[in-house]
């Protein structure tokens, strides 16, 4: 008996009578196939935030790095040169070759010292490379006249800022205890709020005699430039014979130094974001493989219960492909409308609330960075506004 010959959309409707008439059953697979769809969108909307998480990482992480002896031990007394600060600055390379580039490495360099002075008695003389160098000023508000900005005190200029409370004219004589060092330094602006008997001036300041004067410094301390470069830029700090990792077993010699670099909290967050952004990786296509196996067992379930009906239909004249095209099209039509259903409530729980509260996704310990020598900030704090984040220094206008 040969089959009779039927128009283009006989097909589709008669998939959908039988579809509506297996209620059930057309339920159950489109209930598989819209949970198939939501858990990969759910993945790779997992998948999405971990990257960028990772790159928010990356990006936001300041990596401290503090200067000490070679073994480690000592951070606040230094006693090293100044050519060390000016190493870092990336003064030095056209005397050492090694030290080419450093500036593209580090950044952020604070560095101090402390001189007792003979004139204005009681008084200390700081010397300081940045505002954010002295913990003194933490809180302080500092006024500095027209015309000059705390990038002045990267240089030799003869300048000061003095207590609010110090009386004092244009100039003041200081006078150290050592011999010809008794320079004239122009006042420049006042700190309040700060310690009351120091008088701040720039790191390299000379003593107005036109030469180049050497001299020990107490502590030093910088970031990585670049964290996205961090092995890179820890790379070129230790190709140089002037700075080492510290080590308890090494010998001082009085001409390497050691340099802490505090960032194990960072590397140790990065590992764990990207091993989770692996695992969800390595889950999306398994869950393919899952939901495939599980959306053809539960339609050969269903479809192996309609032998008699597929027999008539035969008996009918109904070609074994026209079943077959059938049958085909029933499971696709569950499987859109499952599938439609799938991708919006996957996206809407893409944050891994479930997955976060029962320990399987962590975001890292990004919040913990502060107190271990890394921070994480967001882009908009990264950006050096009125206030430094470092040093909690306010410059005023004056």
């Amino acid at each position: 008996m040969r089959e009779k010959t039927r128009g283009p959309g006989y097909l589709p409707l008669l998939s959908l009578r039988v579809l509506v008439r297996r209620t059930g059953s057309s339920l159950l697979l489109a209930a598989v196939a819209a949970l198939g769809v939501y858990a990969g969108c759910a993945l790779h909307s997992l998948a999405l935030q971990q990257q960028r998480a990772i790159e928010e990482t990356i990006r936001d992480t300041v990596i401290h790095c503090t200067v000490t002896d070679v073994r480690g031990m000592n951070a606040d007394n230094l006693n090293i040169s100044t050519a060390y600060v000016e190493m870092l600055l990336g003064r030095k390379a056209a005397r050492d070759p090694s030290l080419a580039g450093m500036d593209q490495a580090v950044s952020n360099i604070k560095a101090k010292v402390d001189w007792e002075l003979a004139r204005p008695f009681g008084m200390t003389l700081c010397r300081v490379l940045s505002f954010s160098s002295d913990e003194r000023l933490a809180g302080a508000e500092i006024h500095l006249a027209p015309g000059w900005s705390e990038e002045d005190f990267l240089w030799d200029a003869m300048v000061c800022l003095i207590p609010e409370g110090m009386e004092a004219g244009e100039y003041v004589d200081i006078l150290v205890n050592e011999p010809d060092a008794n320079p004239r330094l122009k006042v420049v602006g006042r700190v309040s709020g700060g310690p009351d008997n120091v008088i701040y001036s720039p790191f390299f300041m000379g003593w107005g005699d036109g030469l180049s004067h050497a001299y020990s410094i107490q502590s030093c301390t910088f970031d990585i430039r670049d964290t996205a470069r961090l092995e890179a830029c820890k790379e070129k700090l230790f190709s140089t014979p002037f700075f080492t990792e510290p080590s308890v077993n090494a010998t001082p010699d009085g001409f390497m130094v050691g340099v802490l670099v505090h960032d194990e909290v960072y590397l140790k967050s990065l590992e764990e974001l990207r091993s989770n952004l692996d695992a969800l990786r390595l889950l999306q296509p398994l869950l393919l493989v899952l939901m495939g196996g599980i959306s053809f067992f539960a339609g050969f379930l269903v479809n192996r219960r309609r032998k008699r009906e597929f027999a008539v239909m035969r008996c009918l004249g109904r070609r074994r492909r026209a079943i077959f095209a059938q049958v085909l099209g029933e499971q696709l039509a569950l499987g859109l409308a499952g599938g439609s259903c799938g991708p919006v409530r996957g996206a809407g729980h893409g944050s891994g609330g479930p997955l976060r509260r029962a320990g399987l996704l962590r975001g890292g310990d990004r919040d913990v960075f502060a107190g271990r020598g890394g921070v994480c900030r967001s882009g908009g704090q990264r950006q050096r506004d009125e206030t430094d984040e470092n040093g909690g220094v306010r410059l005023c206008p004056s």
